[in-house]
């Protein structure tokens, strides 16, 4: 066979036991509050991917030790799609009015930070489903493939290869430490301590313990699922500032942060995507506040905040919502749509195209303007101070050409299935981008998708797993030479 299946179980067997193991977290929480119903579904869930796990190793248990990239991206595939699948269980058992569609479409929401949520009335829901999404979130954020590599021994057949299943934009030569298990570790370490010191700017900024922490998970992945209707709106501003950070923080490489805090203090500052990264925010902040000012009648320091949070928010393909700017004017809405695809940085929680690949083809842009006024001279576009190799570009323009045909054709299918134009292209770009808030007339940053049929949210579902794995893997999977020799 072209893939090792049985060897595919294998991997994935302690891959849905620890999604097991981590149901219990809101099950004793639940089970604590006297709230026994919810603590009962999520142990039923986590009973449930304990047996499913046993399967698969029962199924996995010959297998050979061999294993190839075909391999690992359908490990990749299977792992997201299997645990939205399992973590959907508890939720559409205690939301009754959301069926088994709506519960996938959340946690697909979640374990991709995309923070778009199907349920309505977030502040009347138990509490053990809200902690439920931050969790999932959270884990979304670093991304199964990471923590399988510190935990699972047996993910170490993958090697470097497995980090190129998720970010087909992955530098191997950017590792840290010769040990890619030890680098994972590292990025473990970052990420739990970033949610910690979160956790506490937010508490002293006034939260209560509970919604802190949910924010926390939420911000430092840079997922966006509040637990609260209202998301950042109606909290206090020291919330939103420290939210700007962590979310920017979030959207920056995790091997660069390592590196600047291992010692090279000047590495995260040198780096041209950060640099870039960091103009475009600047620049489109100024933009909005300057809009918000001379048409809205806002203060400046009230423009400055909710300028430069929603800029963020949507870079880092966070979306948390403060106030609705499809409301405020149409510069501002037109400037929304233009970035709702851009992301993050390359290597970090955020999706999108990222500004990596966007540096790469206006690299690529100004080298060819050059060349056709000096067609003999000898010219090659370069990022970070190396030129860029044939294998790189060749890497970008096949995702940004996966990019678009995947966005025409959900969006095509969400129009068949009945949305309108607007609504139907802004979700598929919200879903495929990891962004959360659409921008059409009944899908807007202030309302969700709780009205939309089970087919609606299996598509979307489906669109932010498929951005989440960066597209490229997932179409893999679903051609015909993938399974040839």
């Amino acid at each position: 066979m072209v893939i090792n299946l049985p060897l595919v179980l294998k991997l994935l067997a302690p891959a849905i036991f620890w999604v097991g193991i981590i149901g219990i977290i809101p099950a004793a929480f639940a089970f604590l509050h006297g709230q026994h119903s919810e603590g009962f579904s999520f142990a039923a869930m986590s009973l449930c991917a304990l047996v499913i796990s046993n399967i698969l190793r029962l199924c996995g248990r010959r297998a050979r030790v061999v294993i190839t990239i075909r391999d690992l991206f359908i490990f990749t595939v299977s792992l997201w799609i299997l645990s939205a699948l399992i973590a959907a269980l508890p939720i559409s058992m205690l939301i009754a009015d959301l069926n088994y569609t709506g519960a996938v479409f959340e946690t697909a929401s979640a374990l991709s930070t995309t923070g778009a949520t199907a349920i309505s009335g977030l502040d009347d829901r138990p509490a053990s489903v809200l902690l439920w999404r931050s969790i999932l979130q959270f884990l979304g954020g670093i991304g199964f493939v990471v923590i399988g590599v510190a935990v699972l021994p047996s993910f170490l057949l993958g090697g470097l290869n497995l980090f190129k299943t998720e970010s087909t934009s992955f530098d191997g030569q950017a590792k840290l430490t010769p040990h890619i298990k030890t680098m994972a570790i590292s990025l473990l370490i970052w990420y739990l301590g970033t949610a910690v010191v979160c956790t506490f700017c937010y508490v002293i900024s006034g939260l209560d313990l509970f919604l802190a922490v949910n924010a926390a998970l939420c911000t430092v992945a840079t997922g966006g699922m509040m637990p609260l209707d209202a998301s950042m709106n109606d909290l206090p501003a020291a919330v939103h500032y420290f939210a700007i950070f962590f979310m920017f923080l979030g959207s920056l490489p995790f091997l660069v942060l390592l590196s600047t805090i291992s010692g090279n203090v000047l590495h995260v500052f040198r780096d041209e995507q950060v640099r870039g990264f960091f103009k475009i925010i600047a620049v489109i902040t100024a933009a909005l506040m300057a809009s918000l000012v001379l048409n809205n009648g806002y203060d400046v320091e009230r423009a400055f905040r909710v300028a430069l949070f929603n800029t963020v928010s949507i870079l880092s393909t966070t979306g948390f919502a403060l106030e609705d700017f499809t409301q405020w004017n149409p510069f501002a809405t037109y400037i929304f749509l233009i970035i709702l695809a851009i992301g993050g940085c390359s290597g970090s929680t955020s999706g999108g195209i990222k500004v990596f690949r966007l540096q790469v083809c206006f690299a690529m842009f100004k080298t060819q303007l050059k060349k056709s006024i000096h067609p003999h001279q000898v010219l090659e576009p370069h990022f970070n101070g190396q030129q860029l190799t044939s294998a790189l570009i060749r890497a970008v323009i096949t995702y940004l050409v996966a990019y678009v045909l995947v966005l025409l054709v959900s969006s095509c299918i969400a129009t068949l299935l009945g949305l309108n134009i607007t609504d139907a292209f802004t979700a598929t770009m919200t879903s495929l981008s990891n962004v959360g808030p659409a921008m059409g007339s009944q899908l807007g940053p202030s309302s969700n998708f709780a009205q939309l049929s089970g087919s609606l949210h299996l598509l979307f579902a489906f669109d932010m797993i498929v951005g989440r794995l960066e597209i490229v893997p997932v179409l893999l999977c679903l051609t015909r030479f993938f399974w040839r020799q």
